[in-house]
């Protein structure tokens, strides 16, 4: 099931596909004359007249519904939608009239009680888990609501950093069974945790199957989650190796700083989600390139001609001066937070290192075109592009049919990629109002773009 990926040159992927057996080739060969043909450079603009459901937050809203932060979401097969809020923190279920049907879980350490809650996955049977750091475990409930039982992350001991290696992960349920897809922790994160492990004299943890460039499949069943690697994606080459993290720079802060500075500007990341039947749809170069992958194979591409853009100079100096201008914004936030001299003085001489850092990051040589994929509930794409600056990841949003076949383009700034997709055409997204008090809106697709 698993397949490493090739080698990047110039933005194109090389060598990316392994070798076949005679079986499946007819079959990869297939895919690849259906799916990869150009749907033409020229887009094909798509309406975003979505008709709104109902909406839920907000001034006024009711006490289930006073969100106190923004966080992840799902949709069950029945139209339901469950919402994390971390800061509350507790799951609550909205039915497809938008009344609560059920709040679910508080802050504690007993079952089902979460303390750092960071992700969750909903299945279309109903039933859903809680990703709790702080637990380092998922909670599983029933569709009902009632805990079920917990699944430790893993049987590591704990470290300043263990409860954060699952942060952030991107994971996607499994939509034929009981596990989980997710993307591979941080390659980062492993080198810090191994390097706390060494400062401890501990044995560090065997290598993970995947990094944050791959997906892996999470068996829920035990009592401990257990993971297969399922497919590894490329990684984009650079002028100079980037140094493993070690205990040295645990005792050493400007190391540890530089290591974490370690990203080059428009790397092309590794964008993922997985449709109806198994099938990962991922990019990990900076051409419009997008991979179907499946039982050990690719079944197909998807693309169009769209090329990334070549990094010069002028994009070099504005890159930089943007992502300064973005710091200093970060910096007279935090200042004003604080009276403190001594701290407001720490972080003056931080900021002046990290503007150091920003301008001797090293630059991918191209920008990279695609910066988001989503599945829909019933199977077609969406995609959304890079927009007019280099670094907006904001662009305009491609959708592709069941056949893979380029539907149009909702250009930018006329919808957002949402936050979850459910049966029916629903589609969920957070707004926020002027005092930034968020809402979810719950809206319904076209036929033609679900």
């Amino acid at each position: 099931m698993f397949r490493q990926a090739g080698i990047f040159k110039s933005g194109v992927v090389a060598g990316l596909l392994p070798p076949l057996p005679r079986v499946a080739a007819g079959v990869a060969v297939l895919a690849f004359a259906t799916a990869a043909t150009p749907a033409g450079a020229q887009d094909r603009p798509l309406a975003a007249d979505f008709t709104e459901v109902y909406r839920a937050g907000g001034a006024g809203a009711p006490d289930w519904a006073l969100f106190t932060r923004a966080g992840p979401a799902g949709f069950d097969g029945s139209g339901n939608l469950y919402v994390l809020d971390t800061a509350a923190p507790q799951v609550v279920v909205i039915g497809p009239d938008g009344q609560a049907i059920m709040v679910v879980g508080r802050a504690g350490d007993g079952p089902g009680e979460f303390d750092f809650p960071e992700g969750l996955v909903v299945w279309r049977d109903g039933h859903f888990a809680v990703l709790d750091a702080g637990h380092n475990a998922m909670h599983i409930f029933a569709a009902d609501g009632w805990f079920q039982r917990m699944v430790r992350w893993s049987d590591r001991p704990g470290s300043p950093l263990s409860l954060f290696a699952q942060v952030g992960r991107v994971m996607r349920p499994d939509p034929i069974g009981n596990g989980i897809f997710a993307q591979g922790a941080l390659d980062a994160m492993g080198d810090l945790l191994g390097a706390f492990d060494e400062l401890a004299g501990a044995a560090p943890d065997s290598p993970a199957g995947v990094d944050e460039r791959g997906v892996e499949l999470i068996d829920l069943s035990g009592d401990v989650a257990a993971a297969t690697p399922i497919v590894q994606g490329g990684r984009a080459p650079r002028r100079q190796p980037v140094d493993r993290i070690t205990a040295d720079d645990l005792r050493n802060n400007a190391s540890l700083a530089d290591a974490a500075s370690a990203p080059m500007f428009f790397d092309p990341g590794f964008h993922w989600d997985i449709l109806p039947d198994r099938t990962i749809a991922y990019a990990d170069s900076s051409a419009y390139l997008i991979w179907l992958w499946r039982d050990r194979s690719v079944r197909g591409v998807v693309q169009r001609p769209i090329q990334p853009e070549a990094v010069d100079d002028d994009i070099r100096s504005a890159t930089i001066e943007w992502e300064i201008r973005r710091l200093q914004r970060n910096s007279q936030q935090m200042n004003a937070a604080t009276d403190d001299p001594e701290l407001r003085a720490a972080m003056a001489v931080w900021d002046e290192s990290r503007r150091e850092r920003v301008e001797n990051r090293e630059f991918f040589g191209e920008v990279s075109v695609i910066r988001a994929i989503r599945a829909t509930w019933d199977g077609a794409l969406w995609v959304q592009r890079r927009g007019e600056d280099p670094w907006d990841d904001q662009g305009p949003i491609d959708v592709f049919g069941h056949d893979r076949e380029y539907l149009g383009t909702f250009p930018a700034g006329t919808t957002e990629m949402p936050l979850a997709f459910g049966p029916d055409g629903l589609a969920a997204f957070w707004e926020f109002d002027e005092l930034d008090v968020p809402s979810i809106v719950v809206k319904r697709l076209p036929p033609a773009v679900r």
